[in-house]
């Protein structure tokens, strides 16, 4: 049965951790300070402050780990935030309580390196947990109605997903279809694959995006994906934002073409260019979640309340 985190509340308290690398600390000051001008009560993990950090990482994975566990653990605590992203989600996974995050369910939210946490939570604990916006990265410069519409799905306040759509949107594959969301950076999604981790697919519709990665790491991570028939169980593909691909010094496709090549074939509902990842945009998505979506307006919609 899915696991579904109390609601963001306007007096919640919300305690901001560093499990992958460290912050920037001037922008995570300006993303505490937006958080605290809306009325939340806005704390610090263990590690932010402490000098800890070990090259691209924020701490040893050991204190990455307990920072976490005791973010879960503290009951006065009603929301976890992500500072930021960057590496080493994946070494503190079998450090993890995974009991802690079922007795003491709590609103999670991060994107890039943080997905090795969402796939973790999803399947270890059935947690529905959150990609959005993260106030050591994204806050000094998104709209306010980027954060208004974050706040609006960790509230309840909407089922509608769709009013984040702000450009227009690119369809390979038509279609209306229902499914479990998961995602969503495909670097992190295909590492895990081989492992107690990996998501198989089933009744999943799928959200991926990446930053830095190349169009011949896509095919072949979109190859490894087809190889292994995950592509024949989910039921629809979102593509996202992927910025800042290196160019190759061979002939390569477009994105747009290597996509059109597998999911043309496959018959799945796809689309392209969801305004979420590591662009300027950045949608509030609920992972683990039951939702429909369609390629014809388009369209992506709750079927169920995502907090209590």
């Amino acid at each position: 049965m899915v696991l579904k985190p109390p609601k963001l509340k306007s007096t919640s308290h919300i305690r901001i951790i560093a499990p992958a690398s460290a912050p920037n600390l001037k922008s995570l000051t300006a993303g505490v300070t937006r958080l605290k001008k809306l009325g939340f009560k806005v704390t610090l993990g263990e590690n932010i402050r402490k000098t800890k950090q070990i090259g691209y990482l924020s701490a040893p994975d050991i204190d990455r780990a307990r920072e976490l566990n005791s973010a879960f653990l503290d009951d006065s605590v009603d929301a976890i935030f992500c500072a930021r992203g960057g590496f080493g989600s994946l070494r503190i996974l079998p450090l993890i309580d995974y009991d802690i995050i079922k007795d003491h369910p709590k609103i999670f939210l991060g994107y890039s390196d943080i997905t090795a946490l969402h796939i973790a939570f999803n399947k270890k604990t059935d947690l529905i947990s959150f990609h959005g916006p993260m106030p050591g990265v994204d806050f000094e410069n998104i709209t306010p109605e980027i954060i208004n519409n974050m706040i609006e799905v960790l509230s309840g306040e909407t089922l509608d997903l769709s009013k984040q759509i702000n450009r227009i949107i690119g369809t390979v594959v038509e279609g209306k279809v229902s499914g479990i969301s998961a995602g969503t950076n495909f670097s992190l999604f295909a590492s895990l694959f081989g492992t107690e981790y990996q998501i198989k697919g089933h009744n999943r519709i799928l959200f991926l995006e990446d930053v830095s990665t190349s169009i011949s790491d896509i095919d072949r991570y979109l190859s490894e994906l087809w190889l292994s028939k995950v592509l024949y169980r989910v039921k629809a593909l979102l593509f996202g934002d992927f910025t800042q691909i290196p160019e190759e010094q061979v002939p390569t496709p477009s994105l747009q073409e290597i996509i059109y090549y597998y999911f043309n074939k496959m018959k799945k509902p796809t689309m392209y260019g969801l305004p979420f990842g590591h662009g300027s945009d950045q949608m509030t998505i609920p992972l683990n979640a039951e939702m429909k979506i369609s390629t014809i307006e388009p369209s992506i919609t709750l079927l169920d309340n995502v907090v209590d």
